[in-house]
């Protein structure tokens, strides 16, 4: 699918507000809303966009520390990890990696005694690294064009 100008200003414009009104989009890109709105079934039907989704402001729903956690995963175990973890309520990422460690992990919780539970959880499967997110440079961007 091509992505010109007019849909990388639509695009753009869902990153950071995915429920911003089909009117406000197309003056913004200067076509019609039936013309947006086709714009943005095509890259929907193509799988430019995924999903529409809310940020939760984990703070205030009473998870206040987020943590990276790495694991470097116990030979045989990478299938059962990969199984356990969707699992577990307090990771909402999990990447496999190249390189030493086998995944990262992301994930919010209470505080300290809930992270050393976490971590108790998941260190049933290998090596862990935890790094707690003291503040967040940037966080979610938002893609507005070519690199």
């Amino acid at each position: 699918m091509k992505i010109d100008d007019i849909n990388w200003k639509i695009l753009k414009m869902l990153q950071e507000n995915s429920r911003v009104a089909l009117k406000d989009l197309a003056i913004e890109v200067g076509l019609s809303s039936p013309t947006v709105a086709e714009r943005i079934q095509k890259m929907e039907d193509a799988g430019v966009i995924e999903k529409y989704s809310s940020d939760l402001n984990m703070d205030r729903i009473g998870y206040p520390l987020g943590v990276y956690i790495s694991i470097k995963i116990r030979f045989g175990q990478v299938e059962r990890f990969e199984k356990f973890i969707g699992s577990v309520p307090e990771i909402c990422e999990c990447h496999k990696l190249t390189g030493h460690d086998c995944m990262l992990m992301k994930g919010y919780v209470r505080d300290p005694k809930h992270l050393e539970n976490l971590n108790a959880r998941l260190a049933v499967y290998g090596e862990l690294t935890t790094s707690l997110i003291l503040n967040s440079i940037l966080d979610k961007k938002v893609y507005a064009g070519p690199f």
